[in-house]
């Protein structure tokens, strides 16, 4: 039997509205050290985005460095994988990756490539003792994969004949009852992107492009947790990155008898120390009932705080100082207004064909914007502010 734990998305050294986050993130990864410890997996594999940006502070690099020792530690003879995720450096994840072998962690931060520019498939391939096999690929855009022989193939085609062949080349080189495990960093069409803005929608691949033959995919870069079946999972953040992420936050662990078995999938659940709270949770509110709920809020609970606001225009004057009065003697941090227009008829967006457009003055356009967006047109500063810089837009381009 192969036993693993999958987990991924940690974005470590994540600047929160101005706060750091390194006390909750430290928790997080000594409970993980704990269920290390506990369950004895054969291996741990974490797919991506260890790090909130390409540029860690020493920092947030020495927490990642003492957490993994310690993680090492609670099971000496576990087989760590790490690869690189979009918000990863890949050469800054991989320039020690010699010194990690010493403690049993593999690290890949790009796609490896032969001499001759082609796609180098053993080292991507991992042998975790006799239980299994793990092919890791990090993270990489779709015209960024290697071809796999010097003949000419379309660019969109590289990535799906990279993910085969490099499942093709795992059981060549494993017997024939041993689970392989692929491990990636990518969004697969149709996933659930509940907490995620609407670029990662630009990035997807359909679930084909994952190839055939594999026991269990472990994907990172989806923080929603799902199965996209019985053998593709999303194990999703261990701690939410935003307050839309309003999920379980877990790490999951896979147990597979042998290949083409169904994986059985368990979750150990990872407590926050400081929570993400929208306030009302559900449906908005004015902003005064807001922040008599916010006045109300336990004051020794940790807590980051949002409230959720519905207005007609605008905020009421002073409404984020207000709020920041209401936690400043709580436990709790605020750090957002969230809100929710109402949107009338009369102010749902303007429809505007190409032709009308190219008859209207760029202040007029804006100011229709400005209606669409807030309901009433700009004021005479708002209008001066604008025209402003429209003028020293036109001197730069003459220039």
């Amino acid at each position: 039997m192969f036993k693993f734990i999958h987990t991924s998305d940690w974005h470590l050294g994540q600047n929160f509205y101005g706060y750091d986050r390194s006390e909750e993130q430290q928790d997080f990864l000594r409970q993980l050290a704990q269920i290390v410890a506990e369950s004895q997996p054969d291996a741990l594999l974490v797919s991506g985005d260890i790090y909130h940006t390409a540029a860690p502070s020493s920092a947030t690099v020495a927490l990642y460095v003492n957490a993994m020792l310690e993680i090492h530690e609670a099971c000496p003879d576990m087989r760590i994988i790490v690869i690189a995720g979009n918000h990863d450096s890949a050469s800054r994840l991989e320039s020690d990756s010699r010194l990690w072998k010493l403690a049993g962690v593999t690290v890949l931060g790009g796609i490896s490539r032969t001499h001759a520019g082609l796609a180098d498939l053993d080292r991507h391939l991992i042998k975790v003792g006799d239980r299994g096999i793990v092919a890791a690929v990090p993270f990489a855009y779709p015209s960024s994969f290697p071809r796999l022989s010097s003949e000419p193939l379309p660019v969109e085609q590289r990535q799906q004949d990279y993910f085969q062949a490099l499942l093709d080349r795992a059981h060549e080189m494993s017997e024939e009852d041993t689970p392989v495990v692929m491990m990636a960093h990518l969004a697969v069409s149709d996933s659930d992107f509940t907490g995620h803005d609407s670029n990662i929608l630009m990035e997807c691949v359909p679930i084909t492009t994952l190839g055939q033959g594999y026991d269990y995919v472990a994907l990172g870069h989806i923080h929603h947790p799902q199965n996209r079946n019985s053998r593709i999972r999303y194990c999703g953040t261990p701690l939410a990155v935003s307050f839309d992420e309003q999920c379980e936050h877990s790490v999951s662990i896979v147990e597979i008898d042998s290949h083409n078995t169904i994986p059985r999938i368990t979750t150990r659940a990872i407590k926050n120390i400081k929570p993400l709270h929208t306030i009302p949770a559900r449906e908005p509110v004015d902003f005064e009932t807001a922040l008599e709920l916010l006045q109300q809020y336990d004051p020794n609970e940790r807590a980051y705080i949002r409230l959720n606001v519905q207005v007609e225009r605008y905020l009421p004057s002073g409404s984020q100082e207000r709020a920041a009065m209401a936690a400043a003697d709580k436990e709790c941090i605020f750090c957002d207004i969230k809100k929710a227009v109402t949107t009338t008829p009369a102010q749902r967006p303007s429809q505007m064909t190409i032709e009308e457009f190219n008859t209207k003055r760029p202040i007029e356009v804006a100011n229709q914007f400005f209606i669409d967006k807030q309901g009433s047109p700009m004021n005479e500063q708002q209008q001066e502010m604008f025209n402003y810089i429209y003028q020293q837009v036109k001197e730069e381009n003459r220039q």
